[in-house]
């Protein structure tokens, strides 16, 4: 009788798989936008192109994974760009731990379903040439402005999804390091950015 129960729990358990790779999947589609519109982007992922998107905007199939994707942009007259794409870890892995148990969770950790990336990603193109610091300073200032305003946004979702948790802390960090890096990275552009009156 034990032996019976325990075949049909581990069958329902080999059957059901991963929670979350059953009602998520292991893929998802990822939509890379640029502005202006128009640019080649390419998507890779420790050291492997997933897709390339051209021209922009555009959507695409791509495998889920703890790793990050790096997106790199060119068009004729701006500057290449890049940014990276982070996943991030899916609540509804919890539920494996009903639904299919340690099995369940190995499945989804096997197969990246466990994490997922942004829907979609928008990647500022730079001019290669202003016609005047004045114009150059106007859209770098802009951005500045924006990825300030993007990393206190993040901040925020963090504290308020962890509240005073200490176990934050790391990705607060992380948050704040990658905001600054953004905005040096910007001032490296306003220095690289042609004046061509």
């Amino acid at each position: 009788m034990r032996g019976g129960i325990w075949a049909a729990t581990a069958l329902a358990a080999l059957t059901l798989g991963g929670c979350a790779t059953i009602t998520t999947g292991s893929g998802q589609s990822l939509t890379v936008l640029t502005d202006p519109a128009g640019a080649e982007c390419k998507l890779d992922r420790k050291g492997q192109t997933l897709a390339v998107v051209n021209p922009t905007p555009g959507t695409v199939q791509i495998d889920k994974s703890k790793d990050a994707i790096t997106i790199r942009c060119t068009k004729d007259g701006f500057m290449e760009t890049a940014g990276t794409l982070d996943s991030e870890f899916q609540g509804m892995t919890f539920g494996n731990i009903i639904f299919g148990g340690i099995i369940g969770v190995a499945v989804d950790a096997g197969s990246g379903a466990m994490n997922e990336y942004p829907s979609s990603l928008t990647l500022t193109m730079v001019p290669e040439a202003f016609p005047n610091t004045a114009a150059r300073d106007v859209f770098f200032d802009s951005a500045s402005a924006r990825a300030r305003a993007n990393t206190a946004d993040s901040l925020a979702k963090i504290a308020n999804e962890c509240g005073a948790d200490d176990g934050c802390r790391t990705s607060v960090d992380q948050v704040k390091a990658a905001g600054e890096a953004r905005v040096a990275q910007i001032e490296v552009q306003r220095q690289q950015a042609i004046i061509r009156p």
